[in-house]
């Protein structure tokens, strides 16, 4: 009978041991999924956004920063210039346009040679057969095909493009009424050369912008904490629409005159500056 009492007694305690761990499981459970009021939630693509340099940069500019952009230019002679030439030919027979069009460009690349153009820098840009209809009461009556080749190259002599051009364009042995001054564009061959004392003075001019802007404001300007280059890509000039005319109306004139004129390179950088 004391044995039996003794196990009584001792089965009410486990049960309340059980119970007691059954409540600190579903408290530590509900505990889990109810986030406290203050807490922040992060989720992963919340970091990965805060982490990205374009949103670290937009957070510096907009709490503490100095915005500014700097530029620099510089005139320089053209020392290149890139033409683009068209032989057009039509004819009733489209065999007969092609080897029109095949010969001229054949005196094309010898004046070209004469005048020592790099044959590595000659290309064909176009080349095209098209059928030509004459449309009349709404009826098209097939009147022949224009066949067209266009070829660029580069030409270092600037000041005998006026020739050259009038070397194709006239005389015995020239393209003649075949030809077709598509552009002239005068460039730069190594602009790098210029890059760095442009980039210098870009950054120079941005510094002082930062700095009056500072001064104006009444704070003091701190480091760099962006940037950015805007190197030039373009050194083309072409020649004026007008002067594009003139040269077209000049295969019959006695001598054609084209001007280089001058190049502007720009450089310009963007930056962002701490304010202490």
């Amino acid at each position: 009978m004391k044995l039996l009492s003794k196990y009584i007694v001792t089965v009410p305690i486990i049960l309340f041991l059980i119970s007691c761990g059954a409540d600190e499981i579903s408290n530590s459970e509900e505990n889990q999924n109810n986030t406290p009021v203050n807490a922040k939630v992060y989720q992963d693509s919340d970091i990965t956004k805060s982490m990205s340099p374009q949103n670290s940069t937009i957070i510096s500019s907009s709490q503490n920063g100095i915005i500014v952009s700097g530029s620099s230019s510089v005139m320089v002679e053209a020392d290149l210039v890139e033409i683009t030439l068209g032989i057009e030919a039509t004819n009733i027979s489209v065999s007969k346009a092609v080897e029109e069009v095949s010969g001229a460009n054949q005196i094309l690349l010898n004046i070209l040679d004469k005048n020592k153009v790099i044959e590595k820098e000659i290309a064909t840009t176009r080349y095209t057969i098209s059928p030509q209809y004459q449309y009349s009461q709404g009826k098209s009556k097939l009147t022949g095909y224009k066949v067209t080749h266009n070829t660029k190259f580069k030409y270092r002599d600037l000041e005998n493009v006026g020739s050259l051009i009038d070397q194709l364009s006239t005389g015995p042995n020239s393209v003649g009424n075949n030809l077709r001054v598509n552009s002239i564009n005068f460039s730069i061959e190594n602009p790098t050369k210029y890059e760095n004392e442009l980039r210098k003075n870009a950054v120079n001019n941005a510094l002082q912008k930062a700095q009056s802007l500072a001064d104006y404001a009444g704070v003091s300007l701190g480091l760099p904490f962006y940037i950015s280059e805007h190197s030039p890509t373009n050194f083309t000039q072409p020649l004026p629409e007008s002067d594009m005319m003139m040269t077209k109306m000049a295969y019959a004139a006695p001598s054609t005159e084209i001007n280089s004129g001058q190049l502007t390179i720009t450089f310009n950088v963007n930056m962002g500056f701490n304010i202490k």
